[in-house]
């Protein structure tokens, strides 16, 4: 250990890079100049994010039993694994990222400090809280229970929205002096131009990308909560009330609803209108080539995909969900419609396309907030306050 330097220990569930992993790569990588670092990480041991901290020379710890999949028998496992690993480790500060590393983290290192002089500070980042999905009631119940558990094992809770704090506070999660705000800030980013994003766009789906098509873009995940599913209908209605517009749509990013979205492709005749490119680690420097980023989400956090678009300065169409709204402020930065709306998705498209003037308004406005508002510096800087309270 280094002499005088804390050790920060993040867990996260998977690897595989999407809005919470970036996050844990950003602050790992910040906080790297003044505290001994590690990452402890479950899912697939091939996933991005251990390439990502590789490159900056910060320790990462494989998982083998830690899933985002629900298995009593890897979740036990994962228990004990954690126990062991904050037992070896001792940490100053474990930070536990995403619902499942959330509760088994905080048993865990609540069962590693019994009878020990050394117990580290506990927190935890809400990126979004699982009970918001769609679910059977009585899973929606077990899971606040489940909540409201592990939030009696953590020190601190960080909510990336004022709408997870609002949640917190109204499902009785954990009282107030135990939540505090931070949203999700973004650091600078390397954009490639219009024409080069276009040309290298037009490898990764090998299909020409011409002057006048209207590209469109989704970055996430491919979860079923992306609501990516009304998007591809969307495009499908689009491509039949605008006739002579050439519509495409390319979605970065892997997941388990892959398949079900390549078939619903395949049934509505699209395969040469979307595209669905695997790996999004590094998409955002592709964005200046697209007309609007189009989030279709039916549960968010606060999605560094619209920070990312805007610093990009292009226009973002979003479903009002999570923390969304604490971002885009419809009409004046961004477009806002209702969540699994496929009708509502293909009018604002619309909107967007048939005024270039209101265009180039919304993502100016919404390029000087994100710059304005949402500063990375500012982030570190209150998760770490958030570290010492």
């Amino acid at each position: 250990m280094e002499i005088g330097k804390k050790k920060l220990l993040f867990v996260i569930t998977q690897p595989v890079v999407g809005g919470a992993q970036k996050y844990v790569f950003d602050l790992a990588k910040y906080f790297s100049q003044n505290y001994q670092v590690s990452v402890a990480i479950g899912g697939p041991k091939d996933g991005d994010l251990f390439q990502k901290l590789e490159s900056e020379k910060i320790e990462s710890i494989f998982l083998k039993n830690l899933k985002r999949e629900i298995n009593l028998l890897h979740d036990i496992r994962a228990f004990f694994e954690l126990v062991k690993l904050f037992k070896k480790e001792k940490p100053d500060i474990i930070h536990l990222n995403s619902s499942k590393a959330g509760l088994l983290g905080s048993l865990a290192a609540y069962w590693a400090g019994i009878g020990r002089k050394h117990k580290p500070k506990v927190i935890f980042t809400a990126h979004g809280w699982i009970f918001k999905e769609d679910m059977p009631r009585q899973t929606r119940f077990i899971s606040i229970f489940l909540s409201r558990l592990a939030s009696i094992f953590q020190d601190r809770i960080i909510c990336v929205s004022r709408d997870d704090f609002d949640e917190a506070i109204k499902h009785r999660v954990a009282p107030p002096r135990k939540l505090s705000i931070v949203h999700n800030s973004i650091d600078k980013i390397k954009f490639l131009s219009k024409k080069e994003a276009r040309a290298e766009i037009s490898k990764l789906i090998n299909h020409e990308i011409s002057e006048d098509t209207v590209a469109l873009v989704n970055l996430g995940r491919l979860y079923a909560t992306k609501g990516l599913g009304y998007l591809i209908e969307a495009v499908s209605n689009l491509g039949a009330s605008l006739p002579s517009k050439k519509i495409m749509l390319v979605i970065f990013g892997d997941g388990p609803e892959r398949e079900a979205l390549k078939s619903q492709i395949t049934d509505h005749k699209l395969q040469e209108s979307i595209f669905l490119i695997g790996d999004g680690a590094d998409a955002a420097k592709y964005l200046p080539g697209f007309d609007a980023l189009v989030l279709s989400s039916t549960k968010e956090g606060f999605p560094y995909a619209i920070l990312e678009a805007g610093l990009a300065g292009i226009p973002v169409i979003s479903t009002n969900v999570g923390g969304v709204g604490e971002i885009i402020k419809d009409g004046e930065n961004g477009i806002l419609i209702e969540p699994k709306n496929s009708q509502a998705i293909a009018d604002a498209v619309k909107n967007i396309i048939s005024d270039g003037e209101k265009s180039k308004k919304l993502s100016s406005k919404l390029k000087k907030s994100v710059a304005e508002d949402f500063s990375f510096d500012e982030m570190a800087e209150r998760t770490e306050w958030v570290y010492k309270i």
